[in-house]
């Protein structure tokens, strides 16, 4: 791999933003180059991009976009820039980053070449691990925790292979939005596009790992989900089901599931995941009290 062409998309919440690229100026593996789209934040995020980081390729665009249309900008211009055996790497903007964390994605994508390396994410308030990834079972409509003690890959305690990676810290050969396309922004404006990225890119035959080594710490309190979960009342509930920010969002897991689960499957796994989604929202309230 030659350089890793780093894509972050960013709305608002510049202090997330200026402390994400601090900790990737400190990364001890250099060849980098970062690509930001702006899509639309109006609390001066690109002007201090600009000042404080003037080498980093920073695109524009209005709200519109969400992180789907965003994140699709920064793969645009990787497209034109990048030479074949080049890494695009996603990230969020609300993340932090080890000074050895790129290293040890590029360390990983030699060890498993031609697949998609994705990272295991850490609460940065308390350092805990609170998300490995997960395997996909359709006809309970979930997605199923892996762990390193029970899940590795064979004579290799620090993979695991899983059916899906998040945008949160994932890379990819650029080969693969090549071969593939970009995201699903059309249907699946801001969540779950990530996640149907990879499915697509795993039934092209790419497989997708995640290592124990590539550590990403996150703002986990600071996602859409918390925010609508906020307080019980009939908007939230409503915006819980229709809500651009809200995972639960019954356009995208209409999307999400037609993209991906086998046909056969589909009625039963629409049927059980609009319980599953509805339980989870009252069981919420029911535990906070």
């Amino acid at each position: 791999m030659k350089t890793i062409w780093i894509c972050i998309p960013v709305f608002n919440r510049v202090d997330f933003t200026i402390q994400c690229l601090a900790s990737l100026n400190h990364q001890n593996y250099k060849n980098f180059k970062i690509v930001i789209c702006d899509h639309g934040s109006s609390d001066g995020t690109s002007e201090r991009i600009k000042n404080e980081y003037p080498e980093i390729v920073l695109l524009s665009g209005d709200s519109s976009l969400w992180w789907t249309g965003a994140i699709n900008v920064c793969v645009r211009y990787v497209f034109e820039h990048a030479d074949i055996d080049d890494g695009l790497l996603t990230l969020n903007n609300d993340t932090e980053l080890p000074s050895d964390y790129l290293q040890q994605l590029v360390n990983c994508s030699h060890q498993y070449p031609n697949s998609i390396i994705t990272s295991v994410i850490h609460d940065i308030k308390t350092g805990e691990l609170v998300d490995i990834g997960y395997r996909q079972n359709w006809l309970l409509a979930t997605a199923k925790p892996v762990n390193f003690e029970k899940h590795p890959v064979v004579n290799d305690n620090d993979v695991i292979e899983i059916t899906h990676a998040s945008g949160r810290g994932s890379l990819f050969p650029v080969n693969i939005f090549k071969q593939i396309g970009l995201y699903d922004e059309k249907h699946l404006s801001h969540y779950a596009a990530d996640y149907d990225f990879t499915f697509k890119a795993a039934r092209a035959g790419y497989k997708i790992y995640v290592s124990k080594n590539c550590r990403v710490f996150s703002y986990v309190d600071a996602t859409g989900m918390t925010t609508v979960l906020s307080q019980f009342s009939v908007k939230s509930f409503l915006d819980y089901f229709t809500g651009t920010r809200s995972p639960a969002n019954l356009k995208t897991r209409f999307w999400y599931g037609w993209n991906n689960c086998p046909p056969l499957i589909l009625p039963v796994y629409g049927i059980v995941d609009f319980m599953r989604i509805t339980g989870s929202y009252f069981k919420h309230f029911l535990q906070k009290n």
